[in-house]
């Protein structure tokens, strides 16, 4: 079990390590708490964030079977939205905590949806280049150990025109929200989620990795320095979320 630690990995491996076990403790509570501490706003963000990879990538990608790779998918929301919204939509979700992978897999038996789920590390991925007409992240970004070796996989996996869309929290930055955000990750977030599951790690990890996590124009400029071109974001909630997109 996770215990109460420092977050100061002292390599890229010890952080990924981490991020595995965490995620694969915290699995069965994951989507309750997702919906939870977000409010239930975390819908409209990914219903957002595949409006974007549709906007960004026509008229480039043909209508027939688009591809996407959703990346760090945990159980498949971000997925299941963009089989929602794509028509014929061909899905590959990939995620390293196979607990989470195992409840994807359950969700979409459940629904009677037909995607791939295979365990994978998006610093190292499988796919040969150019395999993919869009690449997808929901609140997994914060998770890598380089970000820059991440999104040069992502550009290398991805047809030339093809978008890619991140969707991330952010740190909001106008009065009163900022505040009101500082008061509510840094305080308020770890004693409820110690509250309703007992943790006392995982739901510290969050906002320690708000606070080490670039800022937006500094996220946009490691994706220009990947290979990533026509590059822009926009905030969401009062800039709780936001939405990175580019094109390779």
């Amino acid at each position: 079990m996770i215990t109460d630690r420092s977050f100061d990995f002292t390599s890229r491996e010890e952080k990924k390590n981490y991020v595995e076990r965490m995620f694969s403790e915290i699995a069965r509570r994951y989507d309750f708490f997702n919906h939870l501490l977000s409010l239930g706003f975390d819908y409209s963000w990914r219903r957002r964030a595949i409006q974007v990879l549709q906007e960004r990538w026509a008229p480039r990608v043909p209508a027939e079977r688009p591809c996407i790779l959703d990346l760090a998918c945990g159980t498949g929301d971000l997925s299941f939205e963009a089989l929602r919204q794509v028509a014929n939509a061909d899905v590959t979700g990939v995620d390293l905590a196979e607990p989470m992978l195992e409840l994807f897999k359950k969700k979409a038996a459940r629904n009677g949806v037909r995607l791939t789920i295979e365990k994978g590390d998006v610093e190292a991925l499988r796919f040969a280049d150019n395999s993919f007409h869009g690449a997808t992240i929901g609140f997994g970004t914060r998770n890598f150990t380089d970000l820059l070796t991440a999104f040069r996989e992502i550009h290398r996996v991805l047809r030339p025109g093809g978008a890619f869309v991140n969707l991330e929290l952010a740190r909001p930055r106008a009065f009163p929200m900022k505040q009101l955000y500082r008061f509510y990750f840094d305080l308020l977030l770890p004693r409820v989620a110690r509250l309703f599951s007992g943790d006392r790690s995982a739901y510290r990890y969050l906002p320690d990795s708000l606070r080490r996590f670039p800022d937006l124009e500094r996220l946009a400029a490691i994706m220009e320095e990947a290979g990533f071109r026509e590059v822009k974001w926009e905030t969401r909630t009062a800039g709780i979320v936001a939405i990175h997109s580019a094109i390779k």
